[in-house]
């Protein structure tokens, strides 16, 4: 349980020292007074809040974090490329089949279609014939002024 001041804490972060003041403020960061009334931070505290090596004395690789970062970018970019592929693969097979069943509607259509349309000789009487059409009688206003 080593103890630093502000200036060391925020070298051993590498964080600004007005970050550190901010983050104590907000409760994120516990310090304590040393007996001269000096702010001090412990280094396990630091290192719980950053992720910083504070807690062994050492300093901080600056590097570190922001390679952990891409690798992790990096996998996730993969993982979604994999997924991307995955749905691409999906999508061409559902677009065939839809093309597949449209074209099994329309040969079905076509069928129906020339089923209802075949008549033989004398079996349904034309859709424009008079036997079709009933014959309504004449208004009388016809029939009077003739």
């Amino acid at each position: 349980m080593a103890l630093v001041g502000l200036t060391e804490a925020a070298r051993l972060t590498g964080k600004h020292p007005t970050t550190i003041l901010r983050a104590r403020a907000a409760g994120r960061l516990s310090s304590s007074l040393n007996p001269s009334e000096q702010r001090v931070f412990d280094t396990a505290e630091l290192d719980r809040t950053y992720g910083s090596k504070a807690g062994n004395g050492a300093l901080p690789d600056a590097g570190a974090p922001e390679l952990q970062r891409s690798s992790a970018l990096l996998r996730e970019n993969e993982l979604l490329a994999q997924r991307i592929a995955e749905q691409s693969e999906v999508i061409r097979t559902l677009s065939h089949r839809l093309e597949a069943s449209e074209e099994e509607r329309r040969e079905a259509q076509r069928k129906l279609t020339a089923l209802l349309t075949h008549r033989q000789a004398g079996s349904v009487p034309a859709a424009g014939s008079p036997s079709f059409t009933a014959q309504r009688p004449r208004p009388w206003w016809r029939r009077r002024f003739r």
